[in-house]
């Protein structure tokens, strides 16, 4: 098989020059109305050549900039959250260059492909409503620009993955892999790297699937290759004149904007109890050795490893399963995806897929992502393998994969077998009430965010009334995002419904406080819908206590 790509390259008038973001403004809809961006999701590094022969444009005026860090300051020293104690100056700014800032270059920012209404990822059924909505989306930029019809391949659209080049800049169009992109959610609780696990140090910090996706192995270090990799105006990549490189300033509000999103702490499944029956026989099957040893990689449901702490990687067999996604090509022959540590190595040094020959770079371990936030953050595994079902890739089906013969060969299988001295045998009851029990956890924490959401709308409403009213009814619109999340994890096997009766009458006031046009009236509707998503957070269980992150505030 050779590493020619499919294409999905239209004919687009190609766009003039890169547009100013207005900033705090919302739109509409539930999941689709905010603006987007890429970065940690992927393992990029900067610099980078391309063969093209092309007129090169002529260098970026620095003025142009849309807006400066100081600028970004100063709006957020006036902006109603920072006024009211609920978010802080820098993590206001953070959020503004993640979400706003485009660096000089295609379009694209940090919050394209990490969209905030969309749990900081993408799916296939997000891309596709998108692309019906705004197929002039800076996503979509490689269909409109012809210097960048080779941005991305056709599983952008088909699978939700994009094209990264891991392993570095070296013929950037044919050594590539494509990857699903990661959330970016709760990063202060994953990207601890564990020396343990024989992976070289730098990277300190596991960012990107292989968990070395920071050129100096920090997730600081992470916005400019996320630039490099996804901004540019040519893939010539040249800095100062494809994109500008975020200054040292930028790269330090948006590392405390990003470790403030999601949650903050670990949960303590020891003490955690559900009462949804099943979902509790699913706690006990995640940490039981004999049934579903979950919690040794997964330790109480995040990134890191049970022993350490830390986030360990590991190699699960999921390269060996088999997926549709594009790859590139070395020397004419495929090229997978190899994982860690195969950055500007001069040719393939590991067999990815038993193919007999090395025919990827790395040495096939991946980093765990956390399991808290997994059942509404689908595809699953860096490369969106699907196990039984293509339709419905849920969390369901990604809890098989642990019963599957790729997994039960793999490296981290024998290592588990050393640990317990026997092989795992992940019966198909247990893997249901390990789904169920995940996606109990995942429902809880959406319901939190809403909640969080709700309270600090309701705080600028006690604090401005109607001026500002529009950060208001947005953070009430996001509330309903993961209202509506929670309810769609659950839906599937029936858990705690009249908890979710409880929250479709949450979103009811919700939708009312959005239209009223008097801050009393507003301010009502916030607090019934506050009571109403309390009534239905009792139902989950006990000890599920999540410490919730500032950056959750900001759009």
């Amino acid at each position: 098989m050779d590493g020619t790509r499919r294409s999905t390259a239209r004919n687009h008038s190609r766009r003039s020059g890169t547009a100013l973001v207005m900033e705090n403004t919302w739109m509409g809809s539930s999941k689709m109305g905010l603006l987007w961006a890429c970065g940690v999701g992927a393992a990029l590094f900067a610099g980078g050549c391309s063969d093209a022969e092309e007129e090169i444009p002529e260098r970026l005026d620095e003025v142009s900039r849309s807006l400066t860090l100081a600028d970004r300051l100063d709006q957020c020293a006036q902006d109603p959250r920072v006024v009211a104690g609920l978010v802080s100056q820098d993590i206001c700014a953070g959020a503004g260059v993640f979400f706003h800032e485009t660096f000089e270059g295609n379009g694209r920012t940090c919050g394209t492909c990490h969209p905030v209404a969309n749990n900081t990822t993408l799916d296939v059924q997000f891309i596709r409503a998108l692309d019906q909505t705004n197929p002039d989306d800076p996503l979509f930029v490689f269909r409109e620009v012809p210097e960048l019809a080779e941005l991305e391949t056709s599983d952008l659209l088909d699978d939700a993955a994009i094209l990264e080049n891991v392993d570095g800049f070296i013929d950037p169009t044919h050594r590539f892999v494509s990857r699903g992109v990661n959330h970016v959610l709760s990063l202060s609780t994953s990207i601890r790297a564990d020396s343990g696990d024989g992976t070289t140090t730098p990277p300190a910090e596991r960012t990107g699937w292989g968990g070395d996706g920071s050129s100096d192995g920090t997730l600081r270090g992470f916005l400019k290759d996320a630039v490099t990799q996804h901004f540019p105006k040519r893939l010539a990549r040249e800095p100062g004149v494809d994109f500008r490189l975020p200054t040292p300033e930028e790269e330090d509000v948006t590392l405390a904007f990003q470790l403030s999103l999601g949650r903050l702490n670990e949960l303590d499944l020891a003490s955690v109890r559900m009462f949804d029956a099943e979902a509790e026989d699913g706690r006990q099957a995640f940490m039981d050795p004999d049934r579903g040893r979950c919690n040794v990689c997964h330790h109480n449901a995040g990134a890191n490893f049970q022993d350490t702490g830390n986030n360990r990687n590991f190699d699960t067999g999921t390269r060996n399963r088999g997926s549709s996604l594009n790859g590139g090509s070395f020397g004419g022959e495929f090229l997978a995806d190899g994982g860690f540590g195969g950055r500007d190595l001069p040719a393939p040094n590991f067999d990815a897929t038993g193919i007999g020959f090395p025919n990827s770079f790395g040495n096939g371990t991946f980093n765990p992502p956390p399991l808290i936030e997994a059942a509404d953050t689908p595809p699953f595994f860096h490369n969106n393998l699907q196990i039984n079902d293509r339709a419905d890739p849920g969390i369901n089906d990604a809890v098989t994969f642990y019963a599957s013969t790729p997994f039960n060969l793999s490296p981290a299988a024998q290592e588990l077998e050393q640990r317990f001295g026997t092989p795992l045998n992940l019966a198909p009851l247990d893997a249901n009430a390990i789904a169920r029990f995940l996606r109990a956890l995942n429902a809880a924490f959406n319901v939190d965010i809403a909640r969080q959401r709700l309270d600090a709308a309701r705080v600028l409403v006690d604090s401005f009334a109607n001026t500002r009213a529009d950060v208001q009814q947005r953070l009430m619109e996001l509330a309903r995002v993961e209202i509506d999340d929670a309810i769609e994890v659950m839906a599937p096997m029936a858990l705690y419904p009249a908890a979710s009766q409880q929250l479709d009458l949450a979103r009811a006031e919700i939708a009312q406080g959005i239209a009223a046009s008097s801050a009393v009236e507003r301010r009502n509707r916030i607090v019934n819908a506050v009571a109403r998503v309390t009534t239905a957070r009792g139902q989950f269980g006990q000890n599920i206590t999540f410490v919730l992150g500032q950056g959750n505030l900001m759009y």
